[in-house]
């Protein structure tokens, strides 16, 4: 008797989790409409299915495997995805709007046309994602992983994206107007075109960053870092707390403009 309770002590812990795929009601569902809203589908294993479509607005997908899938057209607004795999997913023209996604792995992902606007992002993985064309305005991306993506034409108004790390990342004419990239990491990102206006890049690293052409309007660029950086075309005329030292390094043409008194040279 006392060997059968210790077993039941040590081994309860492991039954006591979310139900196995086969018990859950709530994937069985989802697996016949592919719709589930507001469903439990915690700890599921559904990499590689094709969800076009899905219906799943304010699912729980937390610490789902869900690498490989596709979630084109998908309604996941307001969706728990913390932690979720959605590493080499699609997730085009998806509405994600709301959600959760703290920690969430979307490696090499596909995300053009998707909307995360509202959602938290802080600590995801987006590095190599393709997410052209893509709403991330009003979301929470805090310490964020944006190394190598692409996000040509992308909206990042009023987003939080501090100490984010957009390393390599390309981002031509994308929208950072109010945005919050205080010691955001934008090293030899392409970002030609892109408008900063009354964005905070307060201590952010441009080392050898592509800036042609770009916005910084009413931008705070204290402390900021444009060492090497390419800055031709680029309007800083009216960028708040702009030091020449701040420039060291960076280069422009006859159409730069700078504030007062400072000047760079033009680029070889």
């Amino acid at each position: 008797m006392r060997n059968t309770i210790i077993f039941a002590v040590l081994m309860g812990p492991l039954f006591a989790g979310p139900l196995l795929a086969t018990e859950n009601a709530d994937l069985e569902k989802f697996k016949k409409t592919n719709a589930c809203e507001k469903c439990d589908l915690r700890n599921v294993m559904l990499q590689g299915n094709e969800m076009k479509g899905a219906k799943l607005e304010k699912v729980n997908l937390r610490d789902s495997l869900l690498k490989n899938t596709t979630f084109d057209g998908a309604d996941l607004s307001g969706s728990d995805l913390r932690r979720a795999d959605l590493e080499k997913a699609s997730l085009q023209n998806a509405d994600i709007s709301g959600a959760i996604l703290r920690d969430t792995d979307l490696e090499k992902s596909l995300l053009n046309g998707t909307s995360f606007k509202g959602s938290d992002l802080q600590d995801a993985d987006l590095e190599n994602t393709i997410a052209e064309n893509a709403d991330f305005s009003g979301s929470d991306m805090r310490k964020t992983n944006l190394k190598r993506g692409v996000f040509n034409n992308s909206s990042f108004e009023d987003s939080q994206l501090s100490e984010a790390n957009l390393k390599r990342a390309v981002a031509r004419n994308a929208n950072f107007e109010d945005a919050k990239l205080k010691s955001t990491r934008l090293t030899r990102a392409d970002l030609s075109g892109a408008n900063f206006e009354d964005a905070d890049l307060s201590l952010a690293n441009f080392y050898r960053a592509t800036l042609v052409g770009a916005n910084f309007k009413d931008t705070n660029l204290e402390g900021a870092i444009f060492w090497k950086a390419d800055i031709s075309g680029a309007d800083f005329s009216k960028a708040d707390d702009l030091e020449q030292d701040q420039l060291t390094g960076a280069c422009g043409n006859s159409e730069t403009r700078l504030p007062g008194k400072l000047k760079v040279p033009d680029c070889e």
